[in-house]
């Protein structure tokens, strides 16, 4: 490229690095660190969380005893017409009489047929699920965080190519105009090189808007306001990925589709014993405390009576027959089992074709970037050459736009065919468990 258009191509750069630099950079730290405290799925999945840790409470357990008061207080109006055994009579009305009692009562189950034991083994397998389930939401969240992240950086870089498009366009058509002046060039050279202007400005203002929206995007699923102002890193880094049968095998053992059903089929098998429980007796050791006092009437013996005191015991209770609903839930519990050995079976079958399919559009991504970077290398060599061709004579205007349309395809091509590499590369990623630890 000439020393005049490499100039260009500086100060473009130079002004666009000043416009960046204005802008609040994000770095795919930040942003790894901004969604997980703002994204929606994210909070929504740390708040599920929460209700599991909370069901596997000592609370919520059945191993701690119950206790419950009681009080009460009943006042009595009576007229009351008593004959004595000595023939003597009592009449009184508007007798008052009332009672004042209290208690406490204290229940602990010793044993319950283990229904305690696998209910409490379930709810920590749910907890278990519950985390594996917040991570699959933050795996799920990384890929689509960096496809808007790496949407924003290849807008980015399509503005500045056609940025650069457009400036050398813009100097092609000043050169059109000065030798209209001088009479080397027709009115149709001037005419086609302000087609090619107008053209190159409305695909940068197109690619603009595509920015716009992409930060946009972005912005949301960082759970940021729509117009945060941003600007991406646009190197990438990739992990370069060889070994297949490392990441086949790391798949199958770490991969949280995997994880999830087998911890469902551990939590159905907790519960197929939970409720076996119903076949066993139930004994429970219970204790009171009692306080009573009652003001009597006139017509009694007594004017008032206290009492108080302990009472302490056990109890053994055997439902012998239920009427089958301890036989129905046993059933239904070991038919949720099958289901859910099935389901683990359908997902290693669902993840060895996504494997293969990502493994397969992975290389293939790899080996068109390749492709790409040798078709830029070619345009850009074909491109120089028509500039200094253009300079002398030598190429007419048409010619000159084509090879500078095919640098700008080959530009966008290969920057398309790297985010998409990437992309492919964290797909793959995920699918073995493992994008936690990629390189972004």
């Amino acid at each position: 490229m000439t020393k005049r258009y490499i100039y260009i191509a500086t100060l473009l750069l130079l002004f666009s690095g000043l416009n960046i630099s204005a802008q609040q950079m994000l770095t795919k730290h930040d942003a790894l660190r901004i969604v997980m405290e703002n994204n929606f799925d994210v909070v929504l999945s740390e708040e599920q969380l929460k209700i599991a840790e909370t069901n596997t409470s000592i609370f919520n357990s059945g191993y701690l005893p119950t206790l419950s008061g009681n009080a009460g207080i009943t006042y009595n109006i009576d007229n009351l017409n008593v004959e004595r055994q000595d023939g003597s009579v009592i009449e009184t009305t508007n007798a008052k009489s009332d009672s004042h009692n209290a208690g406490l009562n204290l229940n602990y189950v010793l044993f319950n047929g283990f229904s305690r034991k696998y209910n409490l083994e379930r709810n920590k397998e749910l907890l278990n699920q519950g985390q594996l389930n917040m991570r699959a939401t933050l795996e799920a969240t990384i890929l689509t965080l960096f496809q808007s992240y790496y949407g924003v950086a290849r807008s980015q870089h399509n503005v500045e190519n056609l940025q650069e498009t457009l400036v050398i366009s813009k100097e092609r058509l000043r050169r059109m105009q000065y030798g209209y002046e001088y009479g080397r060039n027709s009115r149709l050279d001037v005419s086609n090189a302000e087609v090619d202007v107008n053209t190159d400005s409305i695909n940068l203002l197109n690619a603009k808007q595509n920015l716009a929206n992409s930060k946009r995007d972005l912005n949301f699923i960082l759970g940021q306001p729509a117009n945060t102002v941003i600007n991406v890193d646009t190197t990438l880094q990739f992990n370069g990925l060889v070994n297949r049968d490392e990441l086949h095998a790391s798949m199958q053992t770490e991969s949280v589709q995997i994880l999830i059903a087998n911890s469902n089929i551990a939590a159905n098998r907790s519960a197929t014993k939970a409720t076996q429980g119903g076949y066993y007796p139930s004994l429970s050791l219970n204790g009171s405390y009692s306080y009573r006092r009652g003001n009597n009437n006139d017509a009694s013996f007594t004017a008032a009576n206290t009492s108080s005191g302990f009472s302490y015991g056990a109890s053994l209770s055997w439902n012998l027959f239920d009427g089958g609903s301890t036989r129905t839930n046993e059933q239904v519990a070991k038919i949720n089992e099958n289901i859910s050995q099935i389901g683990l079976e359908q997902t290693k079958n669902q993840l060895e074709v996504d494997f293969e399919n990502a493994w397969g559009d992975y290389q293939n991504k790899l080996f068109v970037v390749q492709a790409q970077e040798a078709n830029l290398q070619t345009n850009r060599q074909n491109f120089e050459r028509s500039v200094e061709q253009y300079k002398l004579g030598q190429l007419t205007s048409i010619d000159f736009r084509t090879a500078q349309r095919n640098l700008l395809t080959a530009e966008v091509s290969l920057t398309q065919a790297k985010y998409d590499a990437k992309i492919a590369e964290l797909v793959l990623l995920q699918l073995a468990g493992r994008i936690q630890e990629a390189d972004f």
